[in-house]
């Protein structure tokens, strides 16, 4: 029987190389520039018209074009630009900061008596009350999971990552809600972003990223990431030090697997 396996990376950090939402765009930075996070999830654009780019400079080719009160995700800043998730078109770029707005301002703006509001994406609900309990243990198939990746680690010269049981909580919500919901994206229809998912559950980071598979086995969801230059970027970055790991039972893929990184 054929092994099935899918994959998917997600990084916010020093450069994101690959991003498995840009619907087929590929988001670069230079190495000296840094990714900060950001302390709101919804921005609102206010020009007319806003270029989405590939990169955080006007050298980089135009995505798209968003009008004038688009609502979208807000996932990190980068000098003067932001990185944004537009989730009608499901794609990931970079916009010039001074054109978008926080959202939770522009709606004050709008309730002190500018016409109504437009609708922002329903990208971003409170956790529902199916969350997995978080317990003090991995599950044996997350704990192999964890050591065949600090294999790796320990491979190239790096420290272990810790498990991080909030993180793990966040992990293995995602899991469940990719089956559950029967979709594959580092986009959650009922959470949003990682980023967005992360804040939700109250976890602080000063960097992250996701990697995500579908696959019949656990080592065949490692190797399969350990053979993506986007994944094993994240999971043999230096800079990362607390992970969190779900694994779900797939009918489509066997297992569903989801490992959170973190810097603290």
């Amino acid at each position: 029987m054929k092994r099935r396996f899918l994959a998917a990376s997600l990084t916010v950090f020093l450069a994101l190389a690959a991003m498995g939402i840009t619907g087929g765009s590929v988001l670069k930075a230079e190495a000296a520039q840094t990714f900060e996070r950001v302390d709101f999830i919804s921005g609102v654009v206010i020009a007319n018209e806003l270029n989405m780019r590939t990169g955080p400079s006007t050298k980089h080719s135009i995505i798209q074009v968003l009008k004038k009160n688009k609502w979208v995700n807000v996932l990190s800043k980068i000098g003067d630009w932001y990185v944004v998730y537009d989730p009608d078109t499901d794609k990931v770029g970079c916009v010039a900061r001074q054109y978008l707005m926080d959202g939770e301002t522009f709606k004050k703006q709008m309730d002190s008596g500018t016409p109504a509001t437009p609708k922002p994406p329903a990208a971003t609900p409170a956790p529902s009350p199916s969350v997995p309990k978080t317990t003090g243990e991995l599950s044996p198939e997350e704990q192999q999971l964890l050591t065949l990746i600090n294999n790796e680690r320990a491979k190239g010269g790096l420290p272990a990552l810790q498990a991080d049981m909030e993180l793990m909580r966040v992990a293995r919500t995602k899991a469940n809600d990719m089956v559950q919901n029967n979709y594959f994206s580092h986009y959650s229809p009922t959470y949003g972003s990682p980023f967005d998912m992360m804040r939700q559950f109250g976890i602080s980071f000063k960097a992250a990223a996701e990697n995500i598979a579908g696959n019949s086995t656990i080592q065949g969801a490692v190797s399969a990431w350990m053979n993506s230059s986007g994944h094993k970027a994240n999971i043999m970055n230096a800079s990362y030090n607390y992970t969190g790991i779900g694994i779900a039972r797939s009918n489509k893929y066997g297992y569903v697997f989801v490992q959170m990184f973190i810097k603290k």
